[in-house]
């Protein structure tokens, strides 16, 4: 079993998040002993998994089956022009290695389903959905509320973008939020926008693994990009979800 105690190397590493106040060695220790899934390997989740690897998370699932296309090097920092027809899977496992020696990095080039959603997430102690499908976030949101795990969710398009907590027990689930599901990606994606929505995901998994509490249960975070500002809209439980109405806290 991979010891959780941080050595030396990380504590200088870590020393600026160290040294803040309700942070501390305690947090750092937890984020080195959690495992995250991300779902999807485009911009959002690169931009996650670089801030969640750069920050000290221990171990890293990415779990994504398209392949790098001309149109990814716009949004996504992780791939280049040689990269161009590989599984972003096996690519994104590659650099990501490149950035923390203490962090284990696994990708998978699969398909969500059914029948595997269980099994990608098991171990985990957060999941994160960065891929913009309906379908995938459905699969998700039952696996969270299944094994009472929290999950994020993402969604991009055009100069926008949204974020959100769901956590059994906590707040509503991401079918009492999104009861049709989240839209298809728009087909118009402003290059940064990944970035930024990439970033306050990963703050958001960071207050989680290292016991700060969740910021974003119970609540819509909504980046606008034309006025450049921040909405924020409040969630409730849908008494009647058929997926976690029945579950009491």
């Amino acid at each position: 079993m991979k010891s959780t105690s941080l050595s030396p190397a990380e504590v200088t590493r870590y020393s600026l998040q160290i040294a803040m106040e309700g942070w501390g060695r305690e947090s750092q220790e937890r984020l080195k002993a959690s495992r995250v899934l991300i779902a999807g390997a485009g911009g959002v989740a690169a931009a996650v998994a670089l801030h969640l690897l750069s920050t000290g998370v221990g171990a890293l699932r990415v779990v994504d089956a398209s392949r790098v296309a001309l149109p990814d090097l716009n949004t996504t920092v992780l791939y280049r022009e040689r990269d161009l027809g590989k599984t972003k899977a096996t690519i994104a496992e590659r650099r990501l290695k490149e950035l923390n020696p203490f962090a284990l990095v696994e990708g998978q080039g699969k398909t969500f389903s059914e029948h595997n959603v269980y099994r990608l997430s098991s171990g985990c102690n957060l999941l994160i959905d960065a891929m913009n499908r309906p379908q995938v976030g459905h699969l998700l949101n039952q696996a969270a509320v299944r094994q009472r795990l929290p999950l994020i969710h993402a969604w991009v398009g055009e100069m926008d973008g949204v974020v959100t907590t769901c956590w059994p027990g906590r707040g509503p689930c991401l079918a009492c939020v999104l009861p049709e599901g989240a839209p298809e990606r728009k087909a118009a994606l402003m290059g940064p926008i990944p970035g930024v929505v990439g970033a306050l995901v990963a703050f958001e998994a960071l207050r989680i693994l290292g016991a700060q509490g969740p910021g974003l249960v119970g609540r819509l975070l909504i980046f606008q990009g034309e006025p450049f500002a921040f909405v924020d809209k409040h969630l409730k439980p849908a008494p009647d979800c058929p997926v976690c109405g029945h579950r009491k806290s």
